[in-house]
């Protein structure tokens, strides 16, 4: 059990507070080790880089005053003191991809949670804006849901006897990311990579909840109109979220408005295509 540290965490990220709290559960940390970026005492601040703790978890030794960040911050955690799950953790083939990944997750964190949390007399525990990771996670998010349609809607067309292009799921989610970031330039441009990340984060939750359903139908057949029935619920949980996520950000009713209209215009260009 690690001791006599301070494992700083965003305390508004639900993500942050879960591994916090699994570190505590699992007795890997003291009760006293874990503690909101937000609110910890100055005493500590002085000796942690405060500004790289908004970008990788901070974990601070209280004794040495030596303060480990990101991925060496939660392998220490993790080996607890044993070096051969040290060497394991930092083995090439492993460390390099989790690297990338930790950053992926820790750049786009306040997006892939959505809503903002502040009170007064506290620190602000944002992320930098770093336009590489942040495009990644959004060309990720579309890729992953065109990936996920695709075969959803081989399904439906395989019940209702017809074919749609292979490229034509990936044609609407990459193309979302277009007609929404022209939108967005119109209504507030300084928000544009930050709404691009929350409507991501969006499509992403869509792919996600469809996925159970495709996992579904390889032991269950469901009619055309069954998942097309829970396509509707779907859409309908993304676009609460979606509304959700716009007020959070103070953008108005306009983002939404456009989101749908995409929607609806893509709906009827695919219907026609079909009929044709």
């Amino acid at each position: 059990m690690i001791k006599n540290h301070k494992l700083l965490i965003d305390q508004h990220c639900p993500m942050c507070a879960a591994y916090g709290s699994t570190f505590t559960k699992l007795n890997m940390v003291d009760g006293n080790t874990i503690d909101p970026y937000q609110i910890i005492d100055e005493e500590h601040t002085q000796h942690i880089d405060m500004h790289r703790a908004t970008n990788e978890i901070a974990l601070h030794n209280t004794q040495t005053k030596e303060t480990k960040y990101g991925l060496d911050a939660m392998f220490h955690i993790v080996s607890q003191g044993q070096q051969w799950i040290k060497d394991i953790l930092y083995f090439p083939l492993f460390f390099i991809p989790l690297k990338y990944l930790y950053k992926l997750i820790t750049y786009n964190r306040k997006v892939i949670v959505g809503g903002t949390s502040f009170h007064q007399g506290e620190r602000a525990c944002n992320p930098d804006r770093n336009l590489f990771y942040r495009s990644l996670f959004i060309g990720l998010s579309a890729w992953f849901t065109a990936v996920v349609l695709n075969s959803y809607f081989g399904l439906v067309g395989q019940y209702f006897g017809f074919e749609s292009p292979w490229y034509i799921e990936y044609f609407i989610c990459f193309g979302q990311i277009a007609w929404q970031g022209i939108m967005i330039q119109f209504i507030a441009p300084k928000n544009g990579w930050d709404y691009l990340g929350n409507m991501s984060a969006v499509s992403a939750l869509g792919g996600i909840l469809l996925l159970p359903v495709l996992l579904l139908t390889a032991f269950v057949t469901l009619s055309g109109y069954a998942l097309l029935g829970i396509f509707g619920l779907v859409v309908g949980v993304m676009l609460m979220e979606h509304v959700r996520r716009c007020k959070s950000m103070q953008l108005g009713w306009w983002p939404t408005i456009s989101w749908v209209l995409y929607r609806n215009l893509v709906l009827v260009l695919f219907t026609l295509m079909i009929l044709s």
